[in-house]
């Protein structure tokens, strides 16, 4: 007997419930936007936007998808911020493995972000930690370097755990859902983008407006001296 379907047949699977999941996690992320305290993010935002205009260096940190974050935050900052003449510097510290991966073997994980901050960090620089825990060892032994150094502590977490008590200015979003946090933190740095760009988003420039794709001979954009306009 040949079980094989004939082609073209339409195969019939098991449910997997993802359009049920689709759904609750739409519902809970647009919740957590609900509850976002914005008068705790403008906080945030404008002491690391005034940061960048005055010419101190931001250092993002972060673990697991935070980490990831914490490089496209910074990679996005940087690139909003190059029109500022202060030459604005951010750096993720998660950005260099080779460097993460010596200080973790020689000497220990929990130090991975503190012993770099040892080395660069100044008086009036900003530390944003990405958490959803809030209590991640190594962004704690960080936010603690940071204070002695004179640097402002931001924490953007999932819960807040012993960081809270360390940060200056504190945002606590998505319900410590994992995937709803690290959504936010992301949401956050875009956040930043607009405000650094005067409110303007930050649109893919052969967009038609309509939803659909631009067409395949549109006309070619011309870019300045730098490259504009930017491309996130």
């Amino acid at each position: 007997m040949n079980d094989k379907p004939a082609p073209g047949a339409r195969l019939v699977s098991a449910p997997t419930g993802a359009e049920t999941v689709v759904k609750q996690y739409v519902d809970d992320l647009t919740l957590a936007l609900a509850q976002l305290e914005t008068g705790s993010v403008t906080d945030l935002l404008e002491t690391l936007v005034l940061a960048l205009h005055s010419g101190s260096r931001v250092f993002v940190a972060g673990n697991g998808g935070s980490s990831t974050a914490a490089i496209h935050i910074a990679s996005d900052l940087m690139a909003a911020a190059g029109n500022l003449g202060a030459a604005p510097q951010v750096v993720a510290l998660t950005e260099n493995i080779a460097r993460v991966t010596a200080i973790a073997n020689d000497h220990s994980y929990d130090e991975i972000f503190s012993r770099q901050l040892v080395g660069w960090g100044r008086p009036h620089d900003v530390l944003l930690l990405l958490s959803v825990s809030g209590d991640s060892t190594n962004l704690v032994r960080a936010a603690r370097v940071g204070r002695r150094l004179g640097m402002t502590v931001l924490a953007a977490l999932g819960n807040p755990g012993g960081l809270a008590r360390l940060a200056d200015r504190l945002v606590v979003f998505g319900q410590a859902d994992y995937g709803l946090t690290e959504d936010l933190h992301v949401a956050l740095g875009h956040m930043a983008v607009r405000v650094l760009r005067g409110g303007d988003a930050c649109r893919y420039t052969g967009a038609t407006g309509d939803g659909a794709p631009a067409g395949a001979g549109a006309e070619r954009e011309e870019v300045g001296e730098l490259g504009d306009p930017l491309q996130f």
